[in-house]
C-alpha cells in the first residue's frame, strides 16, 4: 500500500513541477477538465441517446440513462466507503469544500463511459471501417487529454483516474 501512495505522489510531484515549468499549458488542461463536468457530461450522454434514437435503437437509448445512473450510483458509494481527500493543489481549483470525495475520478469514469456509448451508437451509423477506427482515435485521444488535465490541474491522484 505504502508503494500505492508512493507512486501518486511522485506522479502529483512530477506534474505539479511541469505546470510549474510550464503554465501555457494550463489553461489547455481547463478545457479538457470543462469537458469532464457534469454538464459536459450531460450533453455527451444526450448525444449518445439522441444517436440511437434517430436509428430507431430505443432500448439503446434506455440503457444508456440506465448506465449513467449506475455509474453515479457506484462513483458516489465507493466515495462513501472509500473517503480519499484530494492532493493538496486541488484547494486552489476546486476550493476547500471539495478536497472531499477524490476516489474515483467521477469526470474520467463518466467522460469514457460517455464516448465508448457514443461509439456504439456511431458505429450504428456508418459501416466505413475508416470513420470508424477515426472516431475511435479521436475518443482515445479525447480521454487521454482529460486524464492528464487531472494530474495537470492537480485534482486527482493517479489512483484515483486510473
Amino acid at each position: 500500500m505504502e508503494v500505492i501512495n508512493d507512486l501518486d505522489w511522485g506522479v502529483y510531484s512530477f506534474f505539479r513541477y511541469q505546470a510549474e515549468q510550464h503554465p501555457d499549458i494550463l489553461p489547455l488542461m481547463h478545457v479538457a477538465y470543462y469537458l469532464s463536468d457534469y454538464l459536459a457530461i450531460g450533453v455527451l450522454f444526450s448525444l449518445a441517446a439522441g444517436l440511437f434514437l434517430i436509428q430507431g435503437k430505443r432500448r439503446s437509448a434506455g440503457i444508456t440513462a440506465i448506465s449513467l445512473a449506475v455509474a453515479l450510483a457506484l462513483i458516489f458509494g465507493v466515495r462513501f466507503l472509500v473517503p480519499r481527500v484530494r492532493p493538496p493543489d486541488a484547494q486552489n481549483w476546486l476550493g476547500a469544500a471539495d478536497m472531499r470525495g477524490s476516489y474515483p475520478s467521477a469526470g474520467v469514469f463518466l467522460f469514457m463511459l460517455a464516448m465508448i456509448l457514443i461509439g456504439f451508437a456511431v458505429r450504428g451509423l456508418t459501416r466505413r471501417p475508416w470513420l470508424r477506427r477515426f472516431y475511435v482515435a479521436v475518443a482515445v485521444a479525447l480521454t487521454v487529454w482529460v486524464c492528464v488535465s487531472q494530474f495537470f490541474l492537480a485534482i486527482h491522484f493517479l489512483t484515483d483516474v486510473l
